[in-house]
């Protein structure tokens, strides 16, 4: 190819490529028309095509800012102090939090490394954190409603408002029954904001709520979700334990016990308190205290300091379907009483081992648990009505309620007849390989220090008759029990050798 060849050859080269990136240049910014001119095209902003939104959703949302706004200020954050001793958890027992919102991290504050160094000093603190609620004012006190388990053994309290605004807490009172406590600040300021308390008798399955608190130090926090069931009971420490829960899929985490449960009228049902948890973070299984199981508490609290129980005086539990029908009661729906303690409110009042509670006051009995925190905000001192069954009748009778006494004096009262029997069931007539044809009851449970527990009955034996009439099922040995007087003679089966007992009421 001669020199000249060469040049035209890369200048055809060089138009060639310099039309095409015009080209492309056009078309990138706009396009080339028939007849040669060019046209721009128009940028396409977002805001020109609007997203359509139901006009519902703008309101729930306005409903939500709503309630945050207005609830906000009444929440506030709790930080404790206490003191922690050298001892291995194992030997002071299970930090209250490790019950509420499962284990923490070594280094956790709660565990008394408030430095995070990991090392633990023979006398140290530890930190706590939580949430309150002010629910009520008297002169220059402010009220706040939060979990016994936030404040347990703090030495030192700090309220913190949703402003900033810090205060000195002083512990008015505390209910473990009940995990719930009351802590005062003192301020002549009258622009701080109480929360109004709602009806948590009202609330349904499916409900829309809000939970406000302090999870994980995350100041003032607002989740959303459901309630998602009623009447849930156990939770951490269901020894001692009281409460039936509202369940729901807001998120509750750490700092937020103590807190509130709120409803869309931006009234606060319940109070926040634990989570079901495999490892202590929210799994959308929250619990929360109904507020109506607290507003005695209040009351209690602000008046003398300590939250007083109704007391019944009598030993109470659930029963089986197979025990309902052997009863004669209509359904499982009440509380049944296996025993009373002599010289109650319900001995002197006429109730009887067998009945089976199924209204007070006119309020349906739920269950068990339902009877005690019935019977707990009873007032004492005010005579109350029970609807109970026995031996197959409905009948009423009217008990003067008394203050709970303490445990230690319960302890040394005598419960009567101190035992509970359950039919002879094919797979118990295996189990304990007795005779096809030996009729009786068994002994399913002896209370320590009772009358019988004293006179040698014990668990497994058969019991036979009482005062010599034979016993079939339970309704007859409750008829039977109640209808002797004096002492009563048991005569019982063990390891197949035929025995008796004396037992006095």
């Amino acid at each position: 190819m001669s020199m000249k060849g060469f040049f035209a050859s890369r200048k055809a080269q060089i138009l060639y490529l310099g039309l095409a990136m015009t080209v492309g240049f056009a078309l990138a910014l706009g396009v080339l028309t028939v007849n040669g001119s060019w046209v721009p095209q128009k940028t396409v902003l977002a805001e020109e095509k609007p997203i359509v939104v139901p006009a519902s959703l703008f309101e729930t949302q306005n409903t939500f800012r709503s309630i945050a706004k207005a609830l906000l200020p009444a929440v506030v954050e709790i930080k404790t102090e206490s003191k922690a001793s050298a001892q291995t958890p194992d030997q002071q027992g299970t930090p209250p939090f490790d019950f509420f919102f499962g284990p923490q991290s070594p280094n956790s504050p709660d565990q008394g490394d408030p430095q995070g160094k990991g090392k633990t000093p023979k006398t140290q603190r530890s930190i706590g954190l939580g949430s309150g609620v002010m629910v009520q004012r008297q002169g220059d006190k402010i009220f706040i409603l939060t979990n016994n388990h936030v404040i347990d053994q703090a030495t030192k309290i700090r309220v913190k408002l949703s402003d900033d605004r810090e205060y000195d807490g002083t512990l008015v009172g505390a209910d473990p029954r009940r995990d719930l406590a009351m802590v005062s600040i003192s301020t002549k300021e009258t622009n701080l904001v109480l929360a109004k308390l709602g009806d948590s008798d009202e609330l349904q399955v499916g409900d829309w709520v809000l939970a406000f608190g302090n999870p994980l130090g995350l100041e003032f926090s607002v989740t959303s979700g459901i309630i998602s069931a009623l009447g849930r009971t156990g939770g951490p420490d269901d020894s001692v334990n009281i409460n039936n829960y509202i369940q729901t899929d807001a998120s509750i985490n750490r700092g937020n016990s103590g807190g509130a449960l709120v409803n869309l009228k931006g009234e606060v049902v319940g109070i926040n308190t634990w989570i079901a948890s495999p490892n202590g973070a929210s799994v959308g299984l929250g619990f929360a205290i109904p507020i109506n199981s607290t507003k005695k508490a209040i009351a209690d609290f602000i008046a003398q300091g300590a939250v007083k129980y109704g007391w019944l005086g009598a030993s109470v539990s659930d029963v089986s379907k197979e025990l309902a029908d052997d009863l004669k009661l209509p359904s499982t729906k009440g509380s049944y009483v296996p025993h009373v303690f002599r010289g109650s409110p319900a001995d002197k009042s006429g109730i009887l081992p067998g009945d089976f509670i199924t209204e007070i006051n006119g309020k349906p009995v739920v269950d068990t648990n339902h009877l005690v925190q019935m019977v707990g905000d009873l007032p004492a001192g005010q005579t109350a009505e029970f609807s109970l069954v026995r031996n197959g009748q409905a009948m009423k009778k009217l008990v003067l309620i008394e203050p709970r006494a303490k445990e230690s004096d319960l302890k040394a009262l005598k419960l009567w007849p101190g035992f509970v029997v359950t039919p002879i069931t094919s797979d118990i007539r295996e189990q304990l390989d007795l005779a096809p044809g030996l009729e009786g009851l068994i002994v399913a449970r002896v209370e320590e220090k009772s009358t019988a527990d004293i006179a040698g009955l014990k668990v497994y034996d058969v019991l036979k008759a009482i005062n010599g009439k034979a016993l079939k099922t339970v309704a007859d040995f409750y008829r039977t029990l109640n209808e002797q007087t004096g002492e009563l003679k048991l005569s019982f089966l063990r390891e197949g050798v035929e025995l008796s007992i004396g037992i006095t009421r």
